[in-house]
């Protein structure tokens, strides 16, 4: 079963809902359910995939109300206590409190069903969904029939701590829920790892070095099933235990050390060897100050040329090739980078053409450690030649306008090219997208920054040509953990935009415009964290 996933969520303007085809094979009987005080047989469709049954028929059976949006496929059934919002073709279900104005978010095993004009859901799952929310003690009496599972809230971190004690350190982990199957490791090198399958938390603000203490650093690693976080210590781990608290959800592990040697001489020099402990924690305090201040350089700008290889992106009314323009800016703009800004390391996601997967794009910029990830594009339109012309900056986010959301489509049709990829990527759906994005909420700032910067040297560079920074949702941005943009540098369905893309002193141009915002943006992002 895919885990559920949870989250206080602001929803965000729709992408695209898409509706699931009548199922194949569908054959229909009745179960029967039961509420304390009431019985009654409704139907049930069997398919090849699983069991569904009738979403509004179980709201009518429990007295709720529902209403329906026929354009959006969306269905609301409505209890006292709250609201639950299913989605055709969606396996996320919104459950929203009506007391705390809040949203959860599950995710069912079966997407909803939309056929013959009514809405199905999971049979094993929606009698447990709609327990939930506290309304309701609904349950199926079908014969051989086991309890459906009640879609459960995926443990986040909310916090660590560390706490010296006589024997040993106790590090503390505070989740909102309980964990099955951690574990530690032993030793390894100066490592010793916790791993909590099915947890998430924010991996930038966990990553935490101390000063002192047998535990240098934590650095969280977030994976689709579990939770790692990797514990630097300082010198030897002769024993460690770990447990969950039995009064909280919280996990403790605890780290003791060897066993001090006993003094080779009776005569110790306390005053010397007080004076050498307190060194050593000043060296510890200098290396932690200048490690935290390496962090906040502007060091690693990642260059991402769209498209390439077998992917050649738009093509222009002349032929010219996106993927050609992307990569001479982004060859001339690292070139320049080099010679300008000598202490700025340049990451090209590909220097060649070649094709290269979205996700591959942003794994790339996190293992280099960049600070800033830069993707390069070429716009176009469906009719060609077209009047729309100029550049436009795009931030990651739920786009608001009918452009911004056909541009993030374009971009992302490119994922269909990649072997797999429907394993591989989530649609981009209104309940999924914050999901996806949450990782991001650290950056937007930073962001936003870098993108009206851009946004004026482009403009000085185009000669007028100024264009808002703009929304909306691309998978090259979500697998990238730093402050990042993505610029459409012209149309190449515009005569005049595709010429002035495919001469080098019009890419030259682009080039300096970037440089120009990235050099601004180096001494803005490094004041501030000096």
């Amino acid at each position: 079963m895919v885990r559920p996933l949870t989250g206080i969520l602001i929803l965000c303007a729709a992408l695209l809902t898409a509706s699931m085809p009548a199922p194949l094979h569908a054959q229909s009987d009745t179960i029967v359910l039961r509420t304390a005080a009431s019985a009654a047989a409704v139907p049930v469709l069997r398919t090849d995939s699983g069991s569904y049954l009738p979403i509004r028929s179980l709201s009518a059976f429990l007295g709720a109300d529902h209403y329906e949006n026929r354009a959006l496929r969306k269905l609301e059934v409505k209890f006292p206590r709250s609201t639950v919002k299913f989605t055709a073709g969606n396996a996320f279900v919104v459950v929203s409190s009506a007391s705390s104005k809040r949203n959860k978010v599950y995710q069912l095993t079966l997407p909803v069903l939309f056929t013959a004009g009514a809405y199905y859901a999971s049979a094993d799952e929606l009698p447990g969904l709609f327990r939930l929310t506290g309304d309701s003690t609904l349950s199926v009496a079908e014969a051989g029939s086991t309890a459906p599972a009640v879609p459960a809230a995926a443990p986040v971190v909310t916090g660590l701590s560390v706490e010296e004690k006589k024997n040993g350190t106790l590090f503390r982990i505070a989740l909102t829920a309980p964990v099955r199957d951690f574990n530690r490791s032993l030793q390894v090198g100066d490592w010793v790892y916790v791993t909590l399958p099915g947890a998430q938390c924010d991996t930038v603000a966990f990553d935490t070095t101390f000063a002192s203490g047998i535990i240098r650093r934590v650095k969280p690693v977030q994976s689709e099933t579990s939770l790692q976080l990797s514990l630097q210590v300082r010198g030897k781990v002769a024993q460690s235990e770990i447990v969950q608290d039995p009064l909280s959800n919280d996990i403790l592990l605890t780290l003791i050390p060897p066993e001090p040697e006993p003094p080779k001489t009776a005569a110790v020099d306390s005053a010397a060897l007080l004076r050498k402990q307190n060194e050593k924690a000043r060296q510890d305090v200098v290396r932690s100050i200048a490690k935290q201040k390496q962090k906040w350089k502007l060091d690693v700008v990642v260059i991402d040329p769209g498209h390439g290889g077998h992917d050649p992106g738009a093509i222009g009314i002349i032929g010219t090739r996106e993927k050609d323009i992307t990569l001479g800016i982004a060859l001339k703009l690292g070139e320049m980078i080099r010679k300008e800004l000598p202490d700025v390391k340049v990451v090209f996601t590909r220097k060649t053409d070649r094709f290269v997967e979205l996700y591959r794009r942003g794994q790339i910029a996190n293992e280099n450690e960049g600070k800033l990830f830069i993707s390069i594009h070429c716009n176009s339109t469906e009719r060609k030649p077209s009047s729309a012309n100029g550049f436009e900056i795009y931030l990651l986010r739920p786009g608001k306008t009918e452009d911004a959301i056909r541009i993030a489509e374009k971009e992302n049709d490119v994922v269909k090219l990649e072997k797999d990829y429907e394993d591989r990527y989530q649609e981009l759906t209104e309940e999924n997208f914050i999901i996806l994005t949450m990782a991001q909420s650290a950056y937007v700032k930073q962001s936003e920054r870098f993108a009206e910067m851009l946004e004026e040297t482009m403009s000085a560079q185009m000669e007028g040509m100024r264009q808002p920074v703009k929304q909306a949702g691309f998978y090259v941005l979500v697998g990238a953990s730093m402050p990042n943009v993505l610029l459409e540098s012209g149309y190449l369905s515009n005569v005049k935009d595709e010429k002035f893309l495919r001469s080098p002193a019009g890419q030259q141009k682009i080039a300096t415009a970037i440089l120009n915002a990235l050099k601004g943006y180096k001494n803005e992002y490094e004041d501030e964290n000096r």
